[in-house]
Order: C-alpha cells, then sequence, then structure tokens
C-alpha cells in the first residue's frame, strides 16, 4: 500500500509532533533531536521495506507466470543452469565505450526470457585488474528473449575501462572473452 503524498506528509508530522510532544516536558535539545532522529529513522525504513517488498513481489510475480508468448521467465543463475548457455562473442571499443556481443543459446523446447539484466550488478565486465564495469545508457535490453533450440546474439554496451576487459559475468558467474 502506497500513501499518497498528503497522507504521508500527515504521517510524518504526527510522527514528528508527538516525538516533540513527549520531549516537551524536558527542555533539552538533544530529547528533541534524538525523537525526532528515532521517528524519521522508523518511517524511512518502513519505506525502503515497503518498497522492497514491492519489488520482491513484481519479481516473484514475474517468475511464477509465463509471458504472453509463452516464454518461461529466467530471472537467476540458478534457473538458467542447465537451459541457457551463455557465450562471449565480440568485444568492441571505441573512446570510452565498450560493447560485448553475448551469445544465448537455449537447449530446451520452451521459449525462454532472461529478466532484469539492467539491475545493478547482473550483468558486470570485468577488466584484467578485477575491476567491474557496470552496464550505461538506454542501449541495453533489461531482458533477452531465446527461441526454443535456437540461439541469440545480443549486444551489451559498458563504461569504459581504464584496463583490458578478460571476462564478463552474468549472475555472478564468470564468461571468458574468446581469444
Amino acid at each position: 500500500m502506497t500513501l499518497p503524498p498528503s497522507r504521508a506528509t500527515l504521517l510524518v508530522s504526527s510522527l514528528l509532533f508527538s516525538s516533540l510532544c513527549l520531549a516537551e516536558g524536558e527542555s533539552t535539545d538533544s530529547v528533541i533531536k534524538d525523537s525526532t532522529k528515532s521517528a524519521v529513522s522508523t518511517f524511512i525504513t518502513a519505506g525502503k521495506n515497503l518498497l522492497g517488498g514491492v519489488s520482491e513481489g513484481v519479481l516473484d510475480g514475474r517468475e511464477s507466470v509465463q509471458g504472453t508468448d509463452g516464454a518461461a521467465i529466467v530471472a537467476s543463475g540458478e534457473q538458467m543452469k542447465d537451459r541457457i548457455q551463455v557465450e562471449v562473442l565480440k568485444l568492441e571499443s571505441s573512446e570510452d565505450i565498450y560493447t560485448i556481443t553475448l551469445g544465448f543459446k537455449n537447449s530446451t523446447d520452451t521459449q525462454l526470457r532472461l529478466i532484469n539484466l539492467g539491475q545493478t550488478g547482473v550483468l558486470l565486465a570485468i577488466d584484467q585488474a578485477g575491476y567491474a564495469n557496470k552496464l550505461t545508457g538506454l542501449d541495453n535490453p533489461d531482458e533477452v528473449t531465446i527461441p526454443p533450440k535456437t540461439a541469440v546474439r545480443q549486444k551489451f554496451v559498458f563504461e569504459g575501462m581504464n584496463e583490458a576487459m578478460t571476462t564478463v559475468r552474468l549472475w555472478g558467474k564468470d564468461y571468458p572473452l574468446k581469444k
């Protein structure tokens, strides 16, 4: 449940006011400060938990249902195991931009859709010094659909690297660059 801005403002104001009322008997600034800090901290924690629950609920919902085109959803390395092979096919660089073409081979009789690829840490380019480089720009797809018993190529654009790229990491598993 998301509160409209007016209700959220009222809730924060109420928390702050009650904290001030509790602290009124003791006229020290530190009691007011501590009460306000506690109320705001509780409110922010509740908001983070609410948003985290919404995010997890959306992911669980997407994973439990097939896509409208009949595709099975793959949202982790564990779900990908024994179903999809990943290969680094090509690396292109220009200035501070690196484009990496990945090959995804579907070994099943079902169309598969990899989702949430744009989330932080899901897909990374790792350089020879061990530093990770994340996806950049709006050119990167958040999902890739792979037809049954076939393969697709997909390009991904990464932020510039200071060292040569050695591997691509997808859901914690490293795939080496072809030499």
